[in-house]
């Protein structure tokens, strides 16, 4: 009797998938390239402001559409409660409290014992250390929420999903767009507020038959929304005499449609374009650059911030902003977003192979 050997179980990776978090990380490293050009308001020529303007407006779906997709991905999964905490803490808790210690070191001057102070504690659990680690905030918080969610959407029937998701786009960015205009409505539904509205709408979209007609229109309200963002930032700038980042805030009208929009567009489209030869072609280099995404949002600040201050003979935009010396954005912002992306990824990869170190960037 002959045996059986059975072939171990690989993990399948959809290339959309990849495509995906390939395409939000370089936008949200764009996001932190353009920042100080964005917020020269009156301080930079009008053109390369409105330059950053348009990039800013483009980019700005990174990470509302990084957590659609973990709804997407994580929501309809059949997964024991303790494995999925354990997997999350590996992926999430470990990097935070390990960056978080390796960024107050860089901002009190590379001190490494200032990590050992109450200040230390106390700005970790405000999450103001760093600018961007407000992500792994937020992820942490739906995690904590995933295997309840996952048993109510279980049991629920997409109108009561839908139910929430209007809801949670009345009370969040709608709330927020009437504010603007002095209008307050102060009824307390605080549980459809948040990014949790974009993690329900990524198991949403999975559990919706998307036809070409909503494809079509995905594409025309995203680039509709994009173009409210540009006008918006513009006339709100211009009324108060600084840079108003309401409309590129990640929970803003413009923003949750465009994100939305963009996630449903894409999943389709590139699905599409797999079968392309040039896609195929680069796949490996996709998948790399996918799995390296967590790594490259965490580590790239540094750099950002070494290129910002002409270390390392990264002088293109000195500390001394804005000056004549400064690349225009329309050539910057690209230029250094890639320089950006495919250093980090050198080191990610780097590290991912040196044993514990591995750990902070899953």
């Amino acid at each position: 009797m002959k045996s059986v050997i059975q072939k171990p179980v690989i993990k399948e990776r959809y290339l959309w998938v990849d495509l995906i978090r390939v395409i939000a990380t370089f936008a949200v490293v764009a996001i932190h390239v353009n920042a100080d050009f964005i917020c020269s308001w009156n301080k930079i020529p009008w053109v390369d402001w409105w330059v950053s303007d348009i990039y800013s407006a483009v980019t700005h779906f990174a990470v509302p559409v990084f957590i659609i997709l973990s709804g997407y991905l994580l929501l309809d999964k059949q997964e024991d409660d303790w494995v999925f905490f354990s997997k999350r803490f590996d992926k999430v808790v470990i990097p935070l409290v390990a960056w978080s210690m390796i960024y107050w070191i860089v901002v009190n001057n590379y001190n490494v014992f200032s990590v050992f102070t109450i200040g230390f504690v106390r700005q970790f659990l405000a999450d103001t250390i760093y600018y961007h680690l407000y992500f792994l905030y937020i992820i942490i918080g739906l995690y904590i929420f995933t295997p309840l969610l996952r048993r109510i959407l279980a049991n629920a029937k997409m109108h009561d999903i839908y139910y929430f998701l209007i809801l949670w786009f009345l009370f969040t960015p709608f709330r927020q767009l009437i504010g603007l205009f002095g209008y307050n409505f102060e009824i307390p539904l605080e549980a459809t507020t948040g990014y949790l509205g974009y993690y329900i709408t990524g198991y949403a979209i999975k559990k919706t038959p998307i036809t070409d007609k909503i494809i079509y229109l995905s594409g025309i309200m995203a680039v509709t929304s994009i173009i409210g963002t540009i006008v918006g930032s513009y006339i709100l700038s211009i009324n108060s005499g600084r840079f108003e980042s309401f409309f590129i805030s990640g929970l803003s009208i413009t923003t949750v449609v465009y994100s939305i929009c963009l996630f449903i567009f894409l999943r389709k489209v590139l699905d599409h374009m797999i079968v392309s030869t040039a896609i195929m072609k680069i796949k490996n280099i996709i998948s790399n650059v996918a799995v390296a995404s967590m790594g490259i949002y965490l580590i790239h600040p540094i750099l950002l911030l070494y290129v910002s201050n002409g270390l390392f003979g990264a002088f293109l935009l000195p500390a001394s902003f804005p000056t004549p010396k400064v690349l225009s954005p329309i050539i910057y912002v690209p230029l250094v977003t890639v320089l950006l992306v495919v250093v980090s990824l050198i080191i990610v990869i780097i590290m991912q192979k040196i044993p514990l170190i591995k750990k902070i960037v899953p």
